[in-house]
């Protein structure tokens, strides 16, 4: 495909013409052409009937060429990719996959996603796991140094955000990874948050399982989603009563080779949604993620200096350089859950500026919530500062 600009993306979003829209982090747009990808797909099946030689000719070719550009974006093996609906289920899988034993214990960050907190949940309650929790409101020195200093013998998996759903803080992940490998235990990364407004490299990661999401930053159909298993881990994984011969194989036929995909899939799925997911891909690669993450950074670098000069204001996502990416969360003075919700409210009804009411805890704590807004490459100035001006407009009358 010809090389796409960011000004050719927006024009590519038909929600650029019906709002500023600031919730990438939790649903992002898909575009004109991934629409067509997925319409195409399906249409091709319906008319030549999925099971025929025409029907399967009609995404076999895209699909698998929206693999081998996911794990080329990713810079992972194909066989160490599986594709499945969300960041939630995907690390489903991943936990699934564990032995776990009384006893044993999981690690992860006070940053989690909500998902991850309720999976703990039900490891601790139902399977006597002990969940120790690393505090993710610290410097990174000090973070690493509890998670160190939390790692034993019976940690069986370690769980980390790249950046923070609530705060969009960026965690030390490849410091965090050796750390945990110093001491045997492998670790998951939650990449939901980072792929797709910036490059990032799992390999280059040194983790052992990911997962994200091909829905948000990526801004690939809704419903898409991958994981990552590292080719030392699958010959063991097992999540899924899948054999690796099914039933009716001949016995003359060898046992094909284990793959993420294999452990992971089942069944039928939507194809066509894996051909938009790879539309999006290509998207993102003729653009360039560098490219994405300077316009991001050099919008959300505006947002936050205004947001600053606001005397009720908290910016609470870290400002240092490297240490976050397009997510900012606000907190104000005095504002509750049911408060930020009003405000919310009124920034998509007055400025149609769509923007997230975000707790900050769970379980959730009325007084920490902040406003998280996602800003990403296709977002305009005039966007973030119609958007300023309606946090304004919301805090003067509230005064």
């Amino acid at each position: 495909m010809s090389r796409m600009t960011v000004e050719q993306l927006r024009q590519d979003l038909p929600m650029a013409r019906e709002a500023a829209y600031f919730q990438t982090g939790t649903y992002g747009p898909a575009s004109d052409s991934v629409l067509r990808a997925v319409q195409e797909t399906m249409e091709s099946e319906a008319r030549h009937g999925p099971a025929t030689p025409a029907g399967r000719q009609a995404h076999m070719e895209r699909e698998a060429a929206a693999r081998s550009g996911l794990a080329r974006l990713l810079n992972i093996r194909e066989e160490e990719l599986g594709i499945i609906t969300n960041t939630s289920q995907a690390m489903q899988q991943i936990v699934r996959g564990i032995g776990w034993q009384p006893g044993d214990e999981f690690i992860m960050t006070s940053l989690e996603h909500v998902s991850t907190y309720g999976l703990s949940d039900v490891l601790a309650q139902e399977h006597s796991v002990a969940v120790k929790v690393i505090e993710g409101d610290q410097k990174d020195a000090a973070l690493l140094e509890e998670l160190a200093s939390a790692v034993s013998e019976r940690t069986r998996l370690v769980c980390l955000s790249h950046i923070a759903s609530p705060n969009g803080r960026l965690l030390p992940v490849k410091e965090a990874a050796a750390i945990a490998h110093g001491a045997g235990v492998p670790v998951v990364l939650d990449l939901a948050q980072s792929v797709g407004q910036m490059p990032v490299d799992i390999c280059a990661l040194d983790c052992d399982f990911a997962v994200g999401s091909g829905h948000k930053w990526l801004l690939g159909p809704m419903g898409t989603g991958y994981v990552f298993i590292s080719a030392r881990h699958i010959p063991g994984f097992r999540p899924n009563f899948i054999p690796d011969r099914n039933p009716w194989t001949l016995a003359d036929v060898p046992t094909p080779e284990a793959t993420a995909r294999s452990r992971i899939e089942i069944g039928t799925y939507n194809h066509a949604l894996v051909v938009g997911l790879g539309r999006a891909v290509e998207i993102m690669e003729s653009i360039g993620l560098d490219t994405i993450q300077a316009k991001a950074a050099y919008l959300t670098s505006r947002l936050r200096r205004e947001i600053a000069k606001m005397e009720r204001a908290r910016i609470i996502t870290p400002a240092e350089t490297g240490k976050s990416a397009g997510i900012t969360s606000v907190m104000f003075d005095g504002f509750t859950k049911k408060e930020m919700d009003g405000l919310v409210a009124r920034l998509q009804a007055r400025q149609k500026a769509v923007v997230k009411a975000q707790w900050l805890t769970a379980p959730p704590d009325p007084v920490k919530v902040a406003m998280r807004i996602s800003v990403a490459a296709f977002n305009s100035e005039d966007e973030v500062d119609r958007l300023l001006e309606g946090i304004e407009e919301g805090l003067s009358s509230r005064a």
